[in-house]
């Protein structure tokens, strides 16, 4: 990317034709933080599906893959096939991730990497993409550099970043669009490529990039006051990935299914206001350091305040308003919904640190940024090295790895769930090629399952009609999971 991309101009300035010292000064800081998060990465590349959201999410398109590579794409519903989890396709969203995916699926072998690494690039993307928009508002590097620290330090960035896998193409649509608005600006070849590949990509990924795209355009077209050639390139890009999203969205799924899937995010929950502020609340605490709270709130008021940033942090808060609050059942369900709250801390955290640093002499400056950074490091590897790691990433990928080093008993045709927990085991499925199904002791007592049939429970959750020291007759265990007969549970049940 050139300085065409990143120097802080007005509006009537033509950008530097060359990076200044600062710049690629700058830009190896951003790529020293990407590498370093590459590398606290690396080791999930490999790791089994799980029982987390991660899991979850990322085996269904495990599942997606492998429909594709057995029965082409028109057999496969145009990859939205993910049986044997369920016989009904699933294209609610657009269809960048399942592109992506059936390209690294090309590589050889069938191994967990294959479907891993398109979400961790796209994760890896937020840290160039958001160091360019806030360079493209105005952001000094020192600043720059630590609001994008400040992100990748956290816990919810760290643990959930590749499944918020259209962060980094919103914030590239955003960056590109904020250098074009310039009127007087004639891009060169290169950049407008860029922009209208990540209109194309945003257009392509979720909803929310369509979204953010689409508010992008407007924002562009109202800046260049002209439909000329930057207006209609990135607009055509955006319209092509617009159109083909909704022809795989409706020509898929139909247009009940998507209206069914928009009334159960909105209107599906059967809770209070008060028990949806507690959960939002649990789960942020959870999820970011009280430090990035108390900074987010004062980004987001200085950012409101200061012009370089206002009008972008307030369709970001807008948007954040509408996707938390419109789409309530969403948030309630997934602990991770509200991640476009992390476009806010950055570019609030950016205008603010932008402010406080400009105000220090130059020396001082450099320590306290100094000084930062290296507690940023620190944070992130108490989250990489400690409970958090434990608790979000490598605990659950023991479901994973127990099921896939084994397989069902002979005849066996349902991957038997027991207990609480274990919700939406989509891994289970892909392991096993089997519908997964929960044990009840109406299960047992009509013979719906067979003796040898082997049964995954988790035993921090054991049932209430099975004894706990029911892990005692496990056949395997790792972690708190544990594989059991169907035979040992109608043993140790306990009667009535």
């Amino acid at each position: 990317m050139t300085a065409t991309t990143l120097a802080t101009h007005d509006e009537t300035t033509p950008p530097p034709p060359r990076l200044s010292t600062a710049d690629r000064r700058g830009w190896l800081g951003v790529g020293a933080i990407t590498l370093l998060l590459a590398a606290t990465w690396a080791p999930r590349l490999t790791m089994p599906y799980g029982d987390n959201h991660m899991g979850r999410i990322i085996s269904r398109y495990a599942l997606h893959l492998a429909n594709l590579q057995e029965r082409g794409i028109v057999g496969s519903d145009f990859s939205a096939d993910w049986a044997p989890y369920s016989s009904a396709a699933y294209a609610h969203h657009p269809p960048g991730l399942n592109i992506l995916v059936a390209l690294f699926g090309l590589l050889p072998g069938k191994q967990e990497f294959q479907v891993w690494l398109a979400p961790f690039v796209l994760a890896l993307l937020v840290v160039p993409a958001g160091a360019a928009l806030l360079r493209g508002l105005g952001i000094r590097w020192p600043a720059t550099l630590l609001a994008v620290g400040l992100m990748a330090s956290t816990t919810f960035f760290w643990v959930y970043s590749p499944i918020m896998f259209d962060l980094g193409p919103i914030l590239l649509i955003s960056a590109m669009v904020v250098v074009l608005r310039r009127r007087d600006y004639d891009p060169p070849r290169r950049l407008l490529v860029i922009a209208c590949a990540a209109a194309l990509l945003a257009t392509l990924i979720s909803w929310p990039g369509i979204g953010f795209a689409g508010a992008m355009g407007l924002w562009l077209l109202a800046g260049r006051r002209r439909v000329d050639r930057v207006v209609v390139a990135v607009g055509a890009a955006m319209l092509i990935g617009l159109l083909i999203s909704l022809t795989f969205i409706v020509g898929v799924s139909g247009v009940a299914d998507l209206t069914n899937q928009a009334e159960f995010r909105t209107q599906g929950g059967a809770f209070t206001w008060e028990q949806f502020f507690r959960r939002q609340k649990l789960s942020l605490e959870a999820l970011l350091p009280p430090w990035y709270l108390l900074l987010l709130a004062a980004g987001a008021v200085v950012g409101l305040w200061d012009r370089r940033t206002r009008a972008y942090l307030a369709f970001a808060v807008a948007f954040n308003a509408f996707w938390t609050f419109g789409l309530n059942n969403g948030a309630y369900i997934h602990d991770y919904w509200n991640y476009p709250l992390l476009i806010l801390g950055l570019v609030g955290m950016g205008t603010l640190l932008d402010h406080a640093l400009g105000r220090l002499p130059a020396r001082p400056a450099l320590m306290a940024a100094t000084v930062t950074a290296l507690a940023l490091v620190v944070a992130l590897g108490t989250i990489v090295l400690g409970r958090t790691n434990r608790v979000y990433v490598d605990g659950p990928a023991d479901a994973g790895r127990l099921v896939s080093q084994h397989t069902p008993a002979p005849g066996q045709q349902t991957a038997w769930l027991a207990g609480g927990g274990l919700s939406t085991p989509r891994w289970y499925a892909y392991y096993w090629n089997l519908p997964p199904k929960s044990v009840t002791p109406e299960t047992l007592a009509t013979n719906q399952a067979n003796p040898p049939d082997l049964v995954l429970m988790d035993l921090r959750r054991i049932p209430n009609w099975l004894p706990k020291t029911i892990g005692d007759r496990a056949l395997d265990r790792e972690g708190s999971y544990a594989l059991l007969r169907i035979a040992d549970l109608k043993a140790a049940q306990l009667k009535p």
